[in-house]
């Protein structure tokens, strides 16, 4: 029997990346990826998710506002989001939840410790 990985839902808009980090992240998670907003919150419903990772400039920005909205739809499961994101940009007025902050590069390797260090906090 497959041992049973915690599950992180992971939403990155470059296809490489999301390659990559799914890779990494898959050898101590379940990782659900997405390359879009849309089933997003459907993920979050049918899923067992403990972490999300989201770069918030995905689709012209609305990333933020996904944020927001994974916290207004599943406020009971405080998830704790964590922003990997190429711009060292304002975080949008949206702290609440929000575990960590990472600006990009991003070696693979140090987001999946970041992940478990998040997990083994909570």
């Amino acid at each position: 029997m497959k041992p049973s990985f915690p599950a992180v839902l992971l939403i990155e808009k470059d296809e490489v990346t999301l390659e990559i980090y799914q890779r990494e992240l898959s050898t101590c998670f379940t990782v659900f990826a997405a390359n879009e907003i849309q089933g997003v919150l459907e993920t979050l419903a049918a899923e067992d998710i403990c972490t999300v990772i989201i770069e918030p400039e995905i689709e012209a920005g609305q990333g933020w506002e996904l944020i927001e909205t994974i916290h207004k739809t599943f406020p009971e499961r405080e998830l704790p989001v964590i922003v990997c994101s190429t711009r060292d940009a304002p975080r949008k007025n949206v702290n609440s939840g929000i575990a960590l902050y990472l600006t990009k590069p991003v070696l693979p390797r140090t987001l999946r410790e970041k992940v478990l260090e998040i997990i083994e906090s909570e």
